[in-house]
């Protein structure tokens, strides 16, 4: 077989890190109030399929992003805040009210964290947290490629790509 025709990579990821310490996990009322608006803004849809809860057979989910929730409590905020500002995490974060959140004292990250207006991406299960397709998974470059493949493409032998196609 040569690299010209479709093969499979079997890519055994480990990564060895140390996540800051935090409290406990928590679905706090923030998140749960930006995520229903996160959904009617994204007109109920997965970022990567275009598909709705309904077309894919589960509630769709709320990610973390860029700022993954379990990092906030080591995230250089004033840094972050300045790419925001500039416009380099689009203009949901850019309008963020960053002096507020800057300044507040005492300091709580998950008031950007959580509130999935402005760190949110919204995601079917299997683009989320799925076995060789989820972005918890899978590295960026990789899972990306399953927003933009062709439709049909056997992506993994658990996964063929399926974009609504009235939505794209």
């Amino acid at each position: 077989m040569s690299v010209q025709d479709t093969h499979e990579l079997k890519d055994t990821l480990v990564a060895d890190y140390f996540v800051p310490g935090h409290e406990a996990r928590t679905t706090t009322a923030l998140f749960e109030r930006t995520r229903k608006i996160l959904i009617e803004r994204e007109g109920g849809r997965c970022f990567v399929t275009n598909m709705t809860a309904e077309e894919l057979g589960a509630p769709l989910q709320a990610h973390h992003h860029p700022v993954e929730r379990c990092f906030a409590t080591a995230w250089d905020w004033p840094r972050f805040a300045d790419d925001c500002k500039a416009g380099k995490w689009g203009p949901h974060a850019q309008e963020f009210d960053w002096d507020s959140f800057l300044s507040a004292k005492p300091f709580d990250p998950y008031r950007f964290v959580d509130d999935m207006t402005v760190n949110g991406m919204l995601l079917g299960a299997g683009p989320h947290i799925g076995k060789d397709q989820g972005l918890h998974r899978l590295p960026f470059p990789v899972w990306l490629f399953t927003k933009y493949a062709v439709e049909g493409y056997r992506f993994s032998p658990t996964e063929t790509i399926h974009h609504d196609p009235e939505h794209l």
